[in-house]
């Protein structure tokens, strides 16, 4: 059995499964319950899992003598006085080496990270505690020795973004809070770019066509959507919100209620979207914190 077929096998009983499932948008991870199986036989296929992936993806990073359809664009740097519209300038940083990715995550002294999109043409400050991680950038695979991935729920997570496409799928961020591991799922954002759309959002007319495909393509949660609206932050920048509810059932046979509430934008080539998926009853606790979010974001000028 080749190695390709061992990681589809046991991805199938690992891997985060997709919460909602919409052209273009970014999807939720969900725990896989096999409550009959040994621990220990879950933990050795995760090990031997997470060895393959690790094998598998970084023969896949690209060389310094490899070429690709896009060239390879200098890591983003932003300054620091913001116009008041809430844009900001993007400049190529000619003492930072390229990233296969576009952008680079800086910590702050705060103990958050700063994430500046150069493909996407934004920039936005994530939360501390929560680790984030690109698909085609060393911290991916540096992610999996750290040791909050000891937490085979950390490791669902990672594992189910290898086959996504790095230029659409930015990136993920897991909150590793032990107290915010529940019910066997952890909360994750996955900010996703469409470079073929942008959003309206002098209307809701365009989000309720998204809400509208979200029920309809759920793959394993039926989310219901529960509220659709339009915000202004404090800079200036629209949001399109769109909030969702599911649940599903736990190993011990409790009913969990998940919540949902994904964020659209437009950046400088297309649509940008943020998806949180949690528990229903860590949402009082990780919306402050994922709105605040929000208000960091600063769109690079076209």
């Amino acid at each position: 059995m080749n190695n390709r077929r061992s990681v589809f096998i046991a991805l199938i009983f690992l891997a985060a499964i997709t919460a909602c499932v919409v052209p273009g948008l970014p999807t939720a991870s969900a725990p896989v319950f096999a409550p009959t199986v040994d621990t220990g036989s879950i933990e050795t296929m995760v090990a031997g899992t997470v060895s393959i992936a690790i094998t598998q993806t970084e023969q896949a990073q690209p060389t310094a003598t490899s070429t690709s359809a896009a060239p390879a664009t200098a890591a983003a740097t932003f300054t620091s006085t913001p116009a008041p519209t809430g844009t900001f300038t993007l400049q190529a940083g000619p003492s930072q080496k390229a990233s296969p990715s576009q952008s680079t995550l800086t910590k702050q002294e705060d103990g958050s990270t700063l994430f500046a999109d150069a493909r996407a043409g934004y920039e936005i400050k994530l939360p501390a505690d929560w680790l984030a991680v690109r698909i085609d950038e060393q911290e991916y695979l540096d992610a999996f020795s750290l040791e909050e991935a000891a937490n085979t729920n950390i490791q669902q997570s990672l594992l189910s973004i290898q086959n996504e496409d790095p230029t659409a799928f930015r990136l993920l961020a897991i909150d590793t809070q032990a107290a915010h591991i529940q019910n066997d799922f952890a909360t994750d954002m996955r900010f996703v770019l469409d470079e073929q759309k942008n959003i309206s959002l002098s209307s809701d007319a365009d989000l309720k066509a998204i809400a509208e495909k979200i029920s309809a393509s759920a793959a394993v949660f039926r989310f219901e959507v529960t509220s659709i609206k339009i915000v202004t932050s404090a800079s200036g920048t629209q949001f399109g919100v769109i909030e969702a509810k599911s649940s599903f059932t736990s190993p011990t046979g409790a009913e969990v209620p998940l919540y949902q509430k994904q964020v659209f934008f437009n950046g400088k080539s297309g649509m940008q979207s943020i998806t949180l998926t949690t528990v229903s009853d860590l949402k009082e606790t990780l919306l402050p914190a994922f709105d605040a979010m929000l208000e960091t974001v600063k769109i690079a000028a076209k």
